[in-house]
């Protein structure tokens, strides 16, 4: 019986990083095998074929046995943890995911690889799943609990691999307070990337990025310029707020490319970089997560989300 899917509209979720993620056993034959079944489907309607992850299967296997420990089959477990939260404690920083269950019960172990795969494929949500062409590594659980057995596809967006490590480190905190009138939209700019925009009057403590001088421009509908106190119209009085604050020192080597940094719960634009690049950054674990994404002419599309969680 093929459980219910969260098609990548519905099941695709921002996810965190697990500093220190344990590696799952070696993958066995069977799961082995889904992949390359899956493989095989993928090559036969022209699509590359997936690398397999060992964090997707870490969560994959794990989910996997919950289920059928605690007797419930879904993508949600009943703390209501999904698959985002479940591929974010195993370690996983993608922020595309998808994810196909199914459940069988009286067939022999190697049937199961097939049976799966004929029966998403039948279902149009699982057989989104296996031909998305974003998808790029998968993770498979197989788990067999009696005559029940669970199989879980966590699936991986990976257009590059970031090589992430991170340690505590004392940081600096960056906090802008702002009281601003202005006869328009007001922008806030950290370096020459556009941080943060809003509507005047407005008081607000704004977080920044730890690099990067501070400037604004109004727009009225018909452009932008950039303005101090007392041009345009724009009233500014602001201040900075400097203080020490536990973080981490993040190491990030990126391949050849255009890449887009931001920081923030939701992505706020910090810094362009063009890869190869090797970067050290110290970032305040206020800031809550460092983003990475890819430049496309005007656009950056996020592909991952490194969490900042308060250092142990």
């Amino acid at each position: 019986m093929l459980g219910g899917l969260r098609t990548l509209a519905g099941a695709a979720s921002l996810l965190l990083l697990g500093v220190q993620a344990q590696l799952a056993p070696a993958p066995g034959p069977l799961e082995l095998e889904v992949l390359r079944r899956t493989n095989q489907v993928r090559l036969e309607q022209g699509l590359s074929p997936l690398r397999w992850d060992q964090r997707a299967y870490q969560a994959a296997q794990a989910h996997a046995q919950d289920m059928l420990k605690r007797g419930y089959f879904a993508h949600q477990n009943p703390e209501g943890l999904g698959a985002a939260e479940r591929m974010r404690r195993a370690g996983v920083v993608e922020v595309g995911v998808g994810e196909n269950l199914a459940r069988f019960e009286g067939y022999a172990d190697g049937e199961i690889p097939r049976r799966a795969l004929e029966g998403w494929l039948r279902s149009p949500g699982h057989r989104a799943n296996l031909l998305r062409p974003e998808f790029t590594h998968l993770g498979v659980g197989l788990v067999r609990q009696g005559r029940q057995v669970v199989v879980v596809q966590n699936f991986l967006a990976r257009p590059f691999d970031p090589q992430v490590r991170l340690a505590p480190a004392q940081a600096e905190r960056r906090v802008l307070v702002l009281q601003a009138e202005a006869p328009g939209r007001l922008g806030i700019f950290v370096g020459d990337q556009l941080y943060a925009q809003a509507e005047p009057p407005l008081r607000l403590r704004l977080e920044l990025p730890p690099q990067g001088e501070v400037s604004y421009a109004i727009f009225d509908g018909q452009g932008g310029w950039l303005v101090r106190h007392g041009e345009r119209g724009v009233r500014l009085e602001s201040a900075l707020e400097r203080t020490p604050a536990p973080g981490w020192r993040v190491w990030l080597r990126l391949p050849a490319g255009q890449y887009a940094l931001a920081v923030g719960e939701t992505p706020r634009l910090w810094r362009r970089v063009a890869g190869p690049a090797d970067l050290e950054l110290v970032l305040p674990a206020s800031l809550e997560a460092l983003w990475l994404g890819l430049l496309q002419e005007r656009q950056v599309q996020y592909t991952h989300r490194i969490p900042l969680p308060p250092p142990p």
